[in-house]
């Protein structure tokens, strides 16, 4: 399957995932930020969010959680149709080191590559965090194109 042959299927579950987690938001899913600046979606939608204005990124599955009184809040999945590689989470950390969404996804069909020994055999879960003081974790996961869900047993840093 094709990189973005997958977006349905990973938004349909990236949005129940959201659900599940953050039962105070409204969410909402969208693949279309795969093909248009995230700050021209966002505006498009009326949210601000300041660290965004500007930038010109695409992030493949972008997921907004907003509430009454909350400041809205994002999410997002890259997706990729191959074994994944530094370059990949190299590009996504980009993005949530300057965005700091909730939940930071690296997805892939074919699996988690050198990333796996990355962070696993060398001990390197520092790479994958974010946040104001560190205190978030990007996910890396093989998607199972089956189930229709990340296989939970490939997912790094484990839940």
């Amino acid at each position: 399957m094709s990189e973005i042959d997958l977006y349905p299927d990973i938004m349909k579950w990236f949005t129940q995932y959201l659900k599940d987690r953050y039962k105070k938001y409204e969410i909402e899913s969208t693949f279309i930020t795969s093909r248009r600046y995230l700050d021209d979606v966002l505006r498009d939608k009326g949210i601000l969010i300041p660290e965004a204005v500007g930038l010109k990124i695409k992030v493949d599955i972008v997921g907004f959680l907003t509430a009454k009184n909350r400041e809205p809040q994002l999410a997002f999945v890259e997706v990729k149709d191959e074994n994944l590689t530094l370059k990949d989470l190299g590009q996504l950390w980009g993005y949530t080191k300057l965005i700091n969404p909730v939940e930071s996804f690296l997805v892939s069909s074919t699996g988690i590559g050198a990333l796996e020994a990355i962070v696993k055999q060398y001990r390197r879960h520092d790479i994958l965090q974010y946040g104001h003081k560190n205190e978030r974790m990007m996910k890396i996961a093989k998607w199972d194109i089956q189930r229709k869900s990340i296989d939970y047993s490939t997912l790094l840093p484990k839940l």
